[in-house]
């Protein structure tokens, strides 16, 4: 089942985002502008590569997940067991004298 997705805070518009300032725009400097606003594209850009990795990351987990169900739906199709820790053959357990 989905769940709807709902807006965060995160999507709403803020003062900063706007641009709206308390100094008049004729009194105040186009060089702290461009600076915050340079600030704000790096933010962005950090932001969108991680995003970018953490997509990669699930993408690969998602792969791994849906080839293993599709092995598990074939098993069971097909009536054959299900490999399990259990029914592989164990190797004897290595054990060492100690003195105390």
């Amino acid at each position: 089942m989905k769940t709807r997705r709902l807006p965060s805070l995160r999507e709403m518009k803020s003062i900063r985002s706007v641009g709206i300032r308390s100094i008049p725009k004729v009194q105040r400097s186009g060089y702290l502008d461009m600076y915050t606003l340079g600030r704000e594209k790096d933010r962005l850009e950090n932001e969108i590569f991680s995003l970018d990795k953490r997509r990669s990351a699930a993408a690969k987990q998602l792969d791994g997940v849906l080839k293993r169900l599709i092995q598990l739906q074939k098993e069971t199709r097909e009536g054959e067991p299900v490999r399990t820790h259990k029914s592989m053959p164990a190797k004897p357990l290595k054990t060492m004298s100690m003195k105390y």
